[in-house]
């Protein structure tokens, strides 16, 4: 079944008035200093709302609670992924981010093309060139004693991993991010359409030269796969590039430079992960749940009641998982960032759609705070400066100035 954002009416009058809250996602995280705490103030809401400027100005149910995130996660039957997402409404032309947007049966289809590129085993292959990236780029700034942590790493480091992962020139790398940010925060719609078409026009012909010359294994499965008997079709494929492009690209980018803040301002943390590195994947899964950066969505695939609420077909519903990362429900204290806790956490999704590059992700930033720790003996805040980060679908730093011991 296909479901698509079919609201059009601030209140629908299926919608339990005592449920409506005419206010703004965005502007709520945006308040104040530290866009977590903002965040959490919903949890003295109930587990469904219903906000008047839930996404993108659009109104829909916003999801506040650990149990009924993770639910609508798993229950895709009811929350449906398969819809005409962001990406064909601003190309206007099919394409769904494959297989984001597609739902049980087929998508476990397309999942079994990608699935063995991103299992543990498979990604230890990454670990060399994601470790020279890593370096190649501390080097830039390393005798410096300083660096702009956003311009100088954090967007390079897991957008060089991409490229070339995906056999795409280093030298685009400019244009990349500038679609990139595009399309995912520009205020004007235009600017968003115009991003989604130059990543589209250069993915395509990026394709059409895959296609005919693969330039690795992951590459060829996509260009050759067959799904239910036949090959994969054009917008199918297309699909896979641009899911792959938009993962690649953002969120390791959004949840390094949180981490990278939080043990500036914490010198004792440091001071333990350098010691003991055999820490930091623990300490990786904690700062997982701390920082989870992405507010995903659903689309309600026909109508049902949740949890007592009455739910349309065609609703939208968002899925901020910080708000089941730092549910008070399942984790004490939920703010305190403490490596010792062994975190239930959703960071990357649970059920049919979690994430594919999940292990991949988790050993970027690992070796991120392994070549970080072991090069500098200390980090720091820059003094007289002010971070700046931003909220919206995806939380993420635009100005991180630090100083480097």
């Amino acid at each position: 079944m296909s479901a698509s954002f079919a609201t059009v009416e601030p209140v629908p009058a299926s919608v339990p008035r005592e449920l409506v809250r005419d206010a703004s996602f965005d502007r709520l995280t945006a308040a104040g200093d530290d866009p977590w705490r903002a965040v959490a103030a919903l949890h003295d809401e109930p587990p469904v709302i219903w906000m008047t400027d839930a996404s993108f100005g659009r109104p829909g149910w916003v999801l506040t609670r650990h149990d009924v995130i993770a639910e609508a996660f798993i229950d895709w039957e009811h929350f449906s992924s398969q819809r005409s997402g962001m990406v064909a409404d601003l190309l206007g032309e099919p394409v769904r981010l494959n297989p984001i947007e597609i739902d049980p049966p087929r998508h476990h289809a397309f999942r079994r093309v990608l699935n063995p590129f991103f299992t543990p085993a498979a990604v230890k292959d990454f670990d060399a060139p994601v470790r020279q990236c890593a370096r190649e780029l501390i080097a830039q700034f390393a005798g410096r004693g300083e660096c702009e942590f956003v311009d100088d790493f954090a967007v390079p480091f897991p957008s060089y991993v991409f490229l070339d992962l995906m056999g795409m020139p280093r030298d685009r790398l400019g244009d990349f991010i500038a679609w990139q940010n595009d399309l995912m925060r520009a205020t004007d719609p235009m600017q968003r359409v115009a991003a989604a078409r130059a990543i589209y026009a250069y993915l395509k012909q990026h394709m059409a030269a895959q296609q005919a010359n693969p330039t690795n294994a992951l590459l060829r499965a996509m260009v050759t796969a067959e799904i239910d008997g036949r090959p994969i079709d054009y917008y199918e494929l297309m699909g896979m590039f641009y899911v792959l492009y938009v993962g690649g690209l953002d969120t390791v980018y959004s949840t390094v430079g949180w981490i990278l803040h939080h043990l500036a301002t914490h010198p004792q943390l440091q001071s333990r992960l350098r010691a003991d590195p055999a820490a930091i994947p623990q300490a990786i899964e904690e700062f997982c749940r701390a920082f989870s950066v992405v507010v995903t969505h659903r689309s309600v695939a026909k109508d049902f009641t949740f949890h007592g609420v009455p739910m349309k077909q065609g609703d939208e519903v968002n899925l901020p998982i910080m708000l089941a990362n730092r549910d008070p429900a399942v984790h004490a204290d939920p703010h305190l960032v403490d490596i010792d806790r062994k975190p239930r956490h959703i960071t990357f999704g649970t059920g049919t759609h979690n994430c594919v590059g999940l292990h991949l992700a988790k050993r970027e930033l690992r070796i991120v705070l392994e070549e970080f720790l072991a090069t500098f003996p200390s980090i720091s805040l820059k003094p007289g400066e002010t971070p700046r980060y931003h909220t919206g679908r995806t939380f993420g730093f635009d100005y991180l100035p630090l100083v480097l011991g």
